[in-house]
């Protein structure tokens, strides 16, 4: 029997339903409703299934289950699982907070003081202490932190806050292991987005990579201290379950260590793609990237009307701030990027999934909410607003750009972050806090399989607008604030 299958039956038995009774009032005929309740037929007919929930008397938990058996039932287990942990990361960067601050010189307590040259440390507590004190030390002297560790191992991790310093910081290079097929349940690899897009927010310099095998392998019980971290002054390896470690503050041993480390940072790829895009340098990566891209086949995840590619001269110089730095400079980058970014998409097919409200927020202010708030000067004009309204609705009616419209409810993302998905190629979060301005690029194939499918399957879910629907919306919108 099938998943949907056990659960119709069990409610069916529940509510003491027999299958006659049951086909006679849900108008099923009597031989598909007993191959839907035996999982002897498939059940493809979300009428049927509304149906016979309607007339079991379904509580809104009891639904929510025999939903959930009827979409693993059309995707299978492992997509379904896959979509559902894609769902929990965009979820979990609604709590994505910039970390501000610079890291106090504290030189280590013990170890290099003290010629030490190797030390076995017991006990969880100890470890996690010795963990930040070789960080701070890092941090303090300003040195490069050379991580070969998983991004859930928390107390390792937190202590990078050490490193949260803005531009001239010393860089974080962590090495993880990604398995080639998703793991058991198809889900280890996309585990690791959420964490590595928190450190990256609060890490300014930090290279991620990753290498191909079997994460048992590597940090198994056979690998009694798999967990390496590397700095200019220590080596320090660290117990499966990380309560020993060893610490070297000898030069030989440390020298060999990095060696070890340099080995494995070879036989590895670039993770994430980074960059701060405030000030323009944004606009010089992304001029790039527009002129070079395909943009066939692109999702795009916008919590407002993502009309940048819709600005002119005009517009950008109207509105962007005078007195950023290098204002002139910025100001012809991001006429040239809005130009080409244009073209490029005007080539393709570009879906946009918007959150309704925000949409709706914009067109109603003027404030422009996606970028930080000092990058412009004042809130669009009704006028301008009215300018751009009509070249998105010019775009969708090109049949080129095509407007979806989500309800805030289910909408994955806040103002902080939008996506830009293009299949099989790359994946682009762009985070913006404050005066924060961040790009960061995934390009491993397997994070951009299930990132797409999600999006994919969110455009065509019950929650979100049709394309007619959506522009229409956006037409009263226009009426309702720019033509009174």
């Amino acid at each position: 029997m099938s998943v949907l299958s056990k659960k119709l039956s069990y409610f069916v038995e529940q509510r003491k339903q027999s299958i006659v009774e049951l086909a006679k009032r849900s108008g099923i005929e009597r031989s598909t409703l007993y191959q839907y309740l035996k999982g002897k037929r498939p059940m493809q007919n979300r009428g049927h299934l509304d149906t016979i929930m309607s007339w079991l008397h379904l509580t809104p938990d009891e639904r929510a289950e025999i939903l959930e058996a009827y979409e693993i039932d059309q995707v299978g287990i492992r997509t379904y699982r896959r979509r559902r942990r894609v769902k929990e990361i965009l979820n979990s960067l609604l709590t994505v907070e910039e970390i501000e601050g610079k890291p106090q010189p504290a030189p280590f307590r013990t170890g290099r003081d003290e010629k030490i040259s190797r030390s076995l440390i017991c006990g969880e507590l100890e470890v996690n202490r010795a963990i930040h004190e070789v960080v701070r030390d890092a941090a303090a002297y300003g040195h490069e932190l050379k991580l070969l560790a998983q991004p859930d191992y928390s107390e390792l991790l937190e202590a990078l806050t050490l490193f949260r310093s803005r531009e001239k910081g010393p860089k974080v290079i962590q090495v993880i292991c990604m398995e080639a097929d998703s793991g058991q349940d198809g889900c280890s690899n996309l585990d690791m987005i959420g964490w590595i897009l928190r450190y990256g927010v609060g890490i300014y310099r930090y290279e991620p990579r990753y290498f191909y095998g079997k994460i048992s392998e590597h940090y198994g019980s056979m690998n009694v201290f798999p967990y390496l971290v590397v700095t200019e002054h220590y080596a320090f390896q660290i117990s499966t379950d990380r309560k020993k470690a060893i610490l070297h503050s000898d030069p030989d041993f440390v020298l060999c260590f990095q060696e070890v480390f340099r080995q494995i940072y070879q036989q590895s790829q670039p993770l994430l793609i980074s960059m701060d895009s405030f000030r323009g340098q944004q606009a010089q990566w992304a001029l790039q990237f527009a002129e070079t891209m395909d943009f066939s086949n692109t999702i795009e995840v916008c919590s407002g009307l993502c009309t940048i590619q819709f600005w002119d001269e005009e517009l950008i110089r109207t509105y962007i701030n005078k007195e950023l730095p290098d204002y002139e400079k910025t100001a012809q980058e991001y006429i040239a990027y809005t130009s080409a970014l244009y073209q490029a998409k005007r080539r393709g097919q570009i879906t946009v999934l918007m959150n309704a409200s925000f949409a709706e927020e914009f067109i109603k202010t003027g404030v422009f909410r996606e970028y930080p708030g000092s990058f412009f000067s004042k809130p669009v004009s009704r006028e301008d607003r009215k300018k751009l309204i009509d070249r998105i609705l010019e775009a969708a009616d090109e049949g080129w750009y095509h407007v979806r419209m989500i309800d805030a409810e289910d909408f994955p993302l806040s103002y902080r972050w939008e996506i830009l998905m293009q299949r099989d190629l790359s994946l682009l979060f762009q985070y913006s806090f404050y005066n924060q301005f961040r790009v960061f690029q995934f390009l491993e194939s397997d994070i951009l399989d299930a990132v797409y499918d999600f999006l994919e399957n969110l455009a065509a879910g019950p929650g979100t607008l049709d394309e007619e629907t959506s522009v229409g919306f956006l037409r009263k919108w226009s009426r309702r604030y720019l033509e009174e």
